[in-house]
């Protein structure tokens, strides 16, 4: 058997956060999906939480539902950010979009676009930069 080497001159910062690989330091854009509800039948942000964390564990760094003004208006989209990148791919499967049923109602989940990619990607190509 060969030899092992210990490496005793690391520098390393005593105060220094301790690394933990369940949270990455990915851009929120990277860790998010976008969701769509049913007209008439949104969800609320304790039952997005519950499903993800009941079908993936604790994953969900925090929920988005966007309340129209007026309160006229049901809920018909929101935000899901996650503590890493790769959850949002483990949630789609490797599809662009994925559906769940939770509590009866239907949720869509596909990859969150900033603005600035999505006009950035819808502009035309003598445009683009």
């Amino acid at each position: 058997m060969g030899t092992v080497e210990v490496f005793n001159g690391a520098d390393l910062n005593p105060n220094a956060k301790e690394w933990n690989p369940i949270y990455d330091c990915a851009p929120e854009e990277d860790r998010c999906l976008f969701l769509t509800f049913s007209n008439g039948f949104p969800l609320t942000e304790h039952q997005i939480v519950t499903f993800f964390t009941r079908k993936f564990g604790a994953c969900i760094e925090r929920v988005y539902v966007h309340y129209p003004e007026g309160g006229k208006q049901l809920p018909l989209f929101g935000k899901v950010v996650f503590v890493a990148s790769s959850i949002p791919a483990i949630v789609l499967g490797g599809k662009e979009e994925a559906k769940f049923s939770i509590d009866s109602k239907t949720m869509w989940c596909k990859k969150f676009e900033a603005r600035k990619a999505r006009s950035r990607a819808s502009a035309p190509a003598s445009r683009r930069r």
